[in-house]
């Protein structure tokens, strides 16, 4: 320990020395150390962590599996069927969202609900900080009605008040007594302001409605891929009671709320890695240089008794101190990191609430700044500590051989910076290359100048049917005269918005095809609304005001839907019949083209369309097209909302254009990270050939000054210069291609519209890469053209 901190004092005097190369390799170490910190604390946070519940390894989701959906809600009756295996679960539990109206205290106010079973927060191990949790009893749709609220709420709204639990609130202007105080931690599907029981029965929540979130516990010993097996040898027996033809899935609950992040942090993960690899590469020859330097220094104390391997031991001291300071500092600036993360829009990173620089993090940043020190400073203590004694102590002619091994040793690190830039500028450049791709697919609608906003009522008027249709009429005659409204209408989900309702479906004349359940999403939607998105009715004609209850019912499908089921067929004058929703025949008015519900870059569902008026509902989405900017309508708008019903909550408004961006905000934020870390990637490579070729000037300036005092001309010596960047630049980029070939195969999964193997891509980002590498080589090669022959060759 006294010999090693010896050591250290000695190189931290050595660095403070040379201000000017220990500043540069923090700083370069910093953004590698830095980086990779902020992306080991989300993957621990993420995917490392168990879940906040208890013995979570043994959590699991069910999920329903349909002939073409092979993972989807449940329904409440394959709940309840499940529910009843033994053997299989210890428990099941069954979840779903909704928004309630809270009014009586301030304002009213649209929240999150999270209508639970009531053996879910038991099976979870989440118990209430105050008060209890719900029974079985009030699970029943004639239960008495009991509430949890969050920890958030009742701090914001209720000031913390204790005494809230016991009292009666008023929700969806019907009075619930609030029984317990959730944890703010407490995020089970997403994070609410409610739980409440989930009050359902058959029915009105029938066979053919997905909806329902299903968990459950596996018992002790039991592993999931035996449960997995387990529920296939089950699953026919339920398909054929409840006579539906659908399977299950089951999936590890962290591995469900994960979902794909697992191979977006993995993408991550490989870029932020090459970044540190060039940084180390560039601090390498930072310090392989410095070596150069500190020859005779070497010498003196070799020939003064220092062995080699105390020399190799005290420069992987000074490497390791600075590998330390720039993972100081790449901490500081990963605190930072987390924080812009979390700000990031459309992230979509689950359990990113828990993400945070701890104890672990501080001690993987540690660990890996000790491997980069010795993976940057092994070469440059070997290096510095070879060859001869006497030749090194005869001065700059004794160190010519020593001085071309460098080269070559920092050479070669530039080819491997060059490979690697490129490497990633081509998977950014096929990333963006998808996002663009995606970007101008069809969509099937028109986002431009189209506003939008969600209501949900509840309350006396609005309960039955009839109020509904009545409410969203009366706003709709408000909204369609105000000025600068060229259409108005209402749906039930928003194209892109996230959200399906899909079911079995029944087609009049069609025949039963063995094995197969036709399954159709369902659209309530308005008169006016494929005009306010601009969506094209290919055959037939549009809903109507006539289209109203007690008029004939009616349906417009759309192409996917015929293309699936009735192909080559006329679907104009077919019945149809989504019994679960409708409970009878529509007659099909129309066809219209496909719109993007789910995503960009999935292939349209086939749909059913029926009109608001006949089948409504009490939550609705408000789409208004406006004739110029549309959030300016959105005063206007709650002010037309409040004159038909004063006390009903706005809910959130959002332009169609922020509604397309959102859809494709996880794909974005990929493509714009790897592009960051390319062009980072590319900063520290330009900086390598930069340095490698001022190294190189330098200690060539007396052949220089020799060749031009013999003749040479400043263009040649410019061109020698420039020649040796871009012929290291062309090996790198030789390596680059050949690895691109098969490293850019792992992109598959990410790409849209455009192969691994895109020539556009394969031949922009070289020239790219080239371009900058000879802007990087003209700087050094300009200032040996002017080197003046007569001081050069006065010097040793």
């Amino acid at each position: 320990m006294k010999t090693l901190a010896m050591d250290a004092r000695f190189g931290l005097r050595m660095l403070v020395r040379s201000p000017a190369v220990t500043l540069i390799a923090i700083l370069t170490l910093a953004i590698g150390i830095g980086g990779n910190t902020v992306l080991f604390s989300v993957v621990d946070g993420v995917l490392l962590r168990p879940l906040p519940y208890r013995e979570s390894d043994r959590l699991v989701v069910l999920r329903d599996v349909q002939p073409a959906v092979p993972s989807a809600p449940t329904s409440y009756p394959e709940y309840l069927a499940w529910s009843g295996e033994s053997g299989l679960f210890e428990s099941l539990a069954a979840a779903f969202t909704s928004s309630v109206t809270l009014t009586g205290s301030g304002e009213p106010e649209s929240l999150d609900a999270l209508r639970a079973s009531a053996n879910l927060l038991p099976m979870l191990g989440v118990a209430p900080i105050l008060g209890r949790t719900h029974a079985a009893a009030e699970d029943d749709r004639n239960g008495e009605r009991v509430a949890l609220i969050g920890e958030g709420l009742w701090r914001r709204r209720f000031g913390a008040d204790p005494g809230l639990v016991g009292r009666a609130i008023t929700l969806n202007d019907e009075v619930w007594t609030v029984i317990g105080v959730l944890p703010g931690s407490f995020d089970f599907i997403r994070a609410v302001d409610f739980v409440l029981p989930l009050r359902l029965n058959v029915e009105n929540a029938p066979q053919g409605l997905h909806f329902l979130s299903v968990a459950g516990r596996l018992p002790p010993g039991l592993p999931l891929a035996q449960a997995r097996r387990d529920a296939d040898t089950r699953a026919p027996r339920h398909a054929k009671d409840l006579d539906s033809g659908h399977g299950v899935k089951l999936f590890g609950l962290k591995e469900w709320m994960v979902g794909d992040t697992t191979r977006t942090l993995v993408l991550l993960g490989a870029a932020l890695g090459s970044v540190l690899l060039i940084a180390c590469a560039n601090v390498a020859g930072l310090l392989l240089a410095r070596a150069a330097a500190r020859r005779q220094e070497v010498a003196i104390r070799r020939a003064i008794g220092a062995g080699r391997g105390d020399l190799i031991r005290q420069f992987l001291t000074e490497s390791l101190l600075l590998a330390i300071g720039g993972g100081i500092l790449g901490s500081l600036l990963a605190v930072w990191g987390i924080d812009l993360v979390r700000a990031l829009p459309g992230a979509g990173i689950p359990r990113l609430s828990q993400v945070r620089v701890d104890a672990t993090v501080l001690l993987f940043t540690l660990g890996l700044s000790l491997v980069t020190g010795l993976l940057f400073g092994f070469a440059p203590a070997l290096e510095s500590t070879a060859g001869s004694m006497p030749q090194h102590l005869k001065g700059a002619a004794g160190l010519a051989a020593d001085t071309r091994r460098v080269q070559r040793m920092r050479g070669l690190l530039v080819v491997g910076q060059v490979a690697l830039s490129l490497l990633l500028l081509v998977g950014a450049g096929l990333l963006t290359r998808s996002l663009i791709g995606v970007l101008r697919s069809e969509r099937g609608f028109d986002a431009a100048h189209v506003l939008t906003m969600n209501l949900t009522l509840h309350g006396r008027g609005v309960e039955e049917p009839a109020g509904q249709a009545r409410f969203f009429s009366d706003l709709l005659d408000r909204v369609r005269v105000l000025p600068g409204v060229e259409a108005a209408a209402t749906c039930g989900h928003l194209p892109l918005g996230g959200n399906s309702t899909n079911g079995e479906i029944l087609i009049e004349g069609r025949p039963a095809v063995e094995g197969e359940t036709p399954l159709s999403e369902l659209r309530r939607v308005s008169e006016d609304y494929f005009s306010a998105l601009r969506v094209p009715v290919l055959r037939g004609r549009a809903f109507t005001e006539r289209d109203a209850e007690g008029a004939p019912a009616v349906a417009i499908v759309n192409q996917a839907f015929v293309d699936r089921f009735l192909p080559g067929q006329e679907a104009v004058g077919r019945r149809v019949d989504a019994q679960w929703e409708t409970h009878g025949w529509q007659e099909v008015v129309g066809v219209v083209g496909n719109i993007k519900h789910d995503a960009l870059d999935a292939p349209p569902l086939p749909e059913i369309y029926v009109p608001f008026r006949q089948v409504p509902m009490a939550s609705m989405i408000v789409v208004v097209r406006a004739a110029g900017d549309p959030t300016a309508l959105s005063g206007a708008l709650r002010q037309s909302v409040y004159a038909v019903r004063a006390e009903q909550p706005v809910g959130d408004m959002r332009t169609m254009d922020d509604v397309l961006g959102a859809s494709v905000a996880p794909r974005r934020l990929t493509a714009s990270m790897v592009g960051g870390f390319a062009w980072m990637a590319l900063f520290l490579a330009s900086i390598g050939i930069y340095g490698l070729l001022a190294f190189w000037v330098s200690e060539r300036r007396r052949e220089i000054g020799l060749r031009m005092a013999l003749g040479a001309r400043p263009r040649q010596v410019l061109g020698l210069v420039v020649t040796r960047g871009l012929v290291l630049t062309g090996a790198g980029l030789g390596v680059g291609l050949v690895a691109s070939a098969g490293l850019t195969r792992l992109l598959k999964g990410f790409l849209y519209g455009v192969g691994p193997s895109d020539p556009a891509t394969l031949v922009a980002t070289p020239l790219l890469l080239g371009g900058v590498a000879l802007l990087a080589s003209w700087l050094p090669a300009r200032r040996a053209m002017r080197i003046d022959p007569a001081v050069a060759l006065r010097t040793d």
